[in-house]
């Protein structure tokens, strides 16, 4: 009922409307959004908080336009690898810039084909209208798995502006898909795949579901913007997050976002839900819903250094019995949500964060987050391992350019993640959704390091090798070992004596090679090589895969499954 109202307020506001120019967001992991952070770095200067904020995903298009259309490139050592994604990003928002080039040189029939990188456009002062197949055909071969991995994607996106007002996005695809054999143990596990809702398969191995994204976004003044929608939401500078990530199902949610002076601002607020992985179409249902209310603060210390503060809590309808859906409480922006909960005396989960990100030399970039759950000092400084002490660390850096090379850049990241992390006393304010956490994918109770090399030789071309190595104690059958962040942390193995890898212990390495060759704007061919080794004095977690395959994709972006 909340969620009408609150619908019913944006359609009010957005009917309204105000003079200022409205413009949808670059999707998740956009190839451009590297591009973006890479280019931000060799400026020597942060993007300034009105136009966008790399620490969290909001990209909005008209935005990323203006700061490339108004990028100083004096001083800056650019290639021409640079120089082409500059005008990759520019063509890929052609209502956004008055640059000519974003008109296709091909023949054209009307709006179809007019723009390089839109299949049917409309670009005039008061509609904006760009509509796209979408595309992701991938076939591949794993030595531990009898069955193809297989993806067979295909759908359509829509992006559209109205006036200087409302901006809306859609996106349906209809999903065949066969997937790899981790990802197979994480459904017969979960009774989900990894960012989807309830499927239907009749063998546990091959899936056909669609899905949708939309939202409707709208400028309430110069400096606030609101959106609403069904869509994920990502905050964090590293290639995990403890915040907020995109490896859960979409949910449906209302954000606002304010950027004046040298800060950005943001609140979300949305659902989730708890899924029975014994539930089926045939029996009853056993699905509840909970919420979660959001703030990210990000100050702009220095013209390269920011600083950000993070605060989420989850909550069901009942958790204090009195309360019926969403608590109004936690509809206040700028309150701390944490004495809030205190003071209902609820088992409501506040979690906690700090973050940095310092850019230097034109080539450096070191960030890192602190997230806490619970801690207690005077248990902390005795280092005895008290399991109310939950906590993660992650620190990382990014180098560009290594050896002179021009586009080679290198990653690297360690995060550190203590038992029973974001575990809460009543589980139905688990931060997970549909069985999926909501930010780092291994829950809890691990170590991870993670190394990325990045090369783009040619313009068109880009390679990227990742490797993860980690360490993380599993939980089995009704033990509580501290990694299903799920559980209730009533059923804890010891109270004192905690440590990272407790439980049974699983090593795993992970190495990939991908090949992406753009033939033209947004048609990518990929090639992937693959590894995935699993070692454990457990045999259910022993596992050893080598995986080859190759795709093409259409105004989709990478797929996956690196977990």
């Amino acid at each position: 009922m909340l969620f009408k109202r609150l619908l019913l307020l944006v359609a009010y506001i957005a009917a309204y409307g105000f003079s200022y120019a409205q413009s949808v967001f670059m999707p998740l992991n956009h190839p451009a959004v590297y591009s973006l952070q890479r280019l931000e770095i060799k400026q020597g200067k942060l993007a300034d908080p009105s136009h966008f904020n790399t620490s969290s995903g909001f990209y909005r298009r008209q935005f990323i336009t203006q700061y490339i259309d108004s990028f100083e490139t004096g001083g800056v050592k650019l290639s021409k690898q640079d120089f082409f994604n500059m005008e990759y990003i520019r063509n890929d928002n052609f209502e956004w810039t008055h640059a000519y080039t974003t008109q296709s040189n091909k023949k054209s029939w009307g709006e179809i084909f007019h723009y390089k990188s839109t299949f049917y456009a409309v670009n005039t002062p008061d509609f904006k209208l760009a509509v796209n197949p979408v595309v992701n055909l991938f076939a591949a071969s794993e030595s531990n798995n009898n069955n193809p991995v297989i993806i067979n994607t295909r759908g359509i996106e829509m992006r559209a502006s109205i006036g200087n007002n409302i901006g809306i996005f859609t996106r349906l695809e209809d999903d065949i898909m066969s997937p790899n054999q981790r990802t197979l143990d994480f459904y017969n596990e979960k009774k989900v795949l990894p960012g989807e809702s309830f499927l239907k398969t009749s063998d546990g191995k091959t899936f056909n579901y669609s899905r949708a994204r939309g939202y409707i976004n709208f400028n309430i003044n110069k400096y606030i913007d609101m959106q609403f929608g069904h869509d994920n939401n990502v905050i964090g500078n590293g290639y995990r997050t403890f915040y907020m990530s995109d490896f859960s199902r979409p949910q449906l949610f209302l954000r606002t976002n304010t950027h004046v002076w040298k800060l950005n601002y943001t609140n979300i607020y949305g659902s989730m839900y708890r899924y029975s992985p014994m539930s089926n179409r045939s029996g009853s249902f056993n699905i509840e819903r909970h919420y979660f209310a959001t703030q990210y603060l990000n100050l702009q210390a220095t013209k390269n250094l920011q600083f950000g503060l993070f605060q989420t809590i989850s909550f069901h309808s009942d958790s204090i019995r009195t309360r019926n859906g969403f608590d109004i409480e936690y509809l206040n922006p700028i309150i701390f949500y944490k004495s809030v909960e205190n003071g209902l005396n609820s088992p409501d989960k506040a979690i906690l964060g700090a973050d940095f990100k310092w850019n230097f030399l034109r080539q450096f970039q070191v960030y890192g987050q602190m997230v806490i759950s619970e801690m207690v000092l005077a248990e902390f400084i005795q280092f005895n391992g008290w399991a109310g002490n939950k906590y993660a660390i992650q620190l990382g850096t990014k180098c560009l350019d290594i050896f002179g090379v021009n586009n080679l850049d290198v990653q690297l990241e360690y995060n550190y993640v203590r038992p029973y992390m974001y575990t809460s006393f009543d589980a139905g304010n688990a931060y997970v959704n549909y069985n999926q956490n909501m930010a780092h994918p291994l829950g809890a109770n691990f170590m991870e390091g993670i190394g990325i090399i990045r090369y783009q030789p040619i313009e068109r071309l880009m390679l990227k090798a990742t490797g993860m190595y980690y360490i993380i104690g599993r939980d089995t059958g009704n033990t509580n070992y501290g990694s299903n962040i799920g559980l209730s942390y009533k059923n804890i193995i010891q109270t004192y004596g905690n440590y990272v890898g407790q439980g049974i212990r699983n090593d795993v390495l992970l190495l990939d090679l991908v090949s992406s060759y753009m033939l033209y704007h947004n048609f990518f061919i990929d090639f992937q090589i693959a590894y995935r080794g699993s070692q454990s004095e457990l045999a259910k977690f022993e596992s050893n895969s080598f995986f080859i395959g190759m795709g093409i994709r259409w105004n989709m972006v990478e797929r996956r499954w690196d977990f």
